[in-house]
């Protein structure tokens, strides 16, 4: 068994990994921030709404916007990672049979 391509393997592995978790803290992240953002809207909508409310409130939907299409690529990326590492560890086991 050539343990050198496993450990390279291996360390791919790893890599995409840490890149994964680091996207997923990121995403968790972002939640958070449109999670307050929303709340931010929520007592906007509360209030009576005035001029210079409904700037805020217009900004807020703009950022929200914004972080959530900011979360989708996130996603995208974080799924376009793990199928890579999904056809990179079926190669691997192909080549091994």
């Amino acid at each position: 068994m050539d343990f050198a391509k496993l450990d390279k393997l291996q360390e791919k592995v790893n890599t995409l990994l840490g890149y994964a978790n680091s996207l997923k803290e990121e995403n968790r992240e972002l939640r958070r921030k449109v999670y307050s953002l929303d709340l931010n809207l929520s007592q906007i909508r509360a209030a009576s709404v005035k001029d210079s409310f409904k700037a805020k409130y217009m900004g807020l939907v703009e950022e929200r916007d914004r972080l959530m299409m900011e979360r989708e690529l996130v996603r995208k990326k974080v799924e376009g990672i793990v199928g890579r590492l999904d056809v990179a560890i079926e190669e691997e086991e192909n080549r091994e049979s």
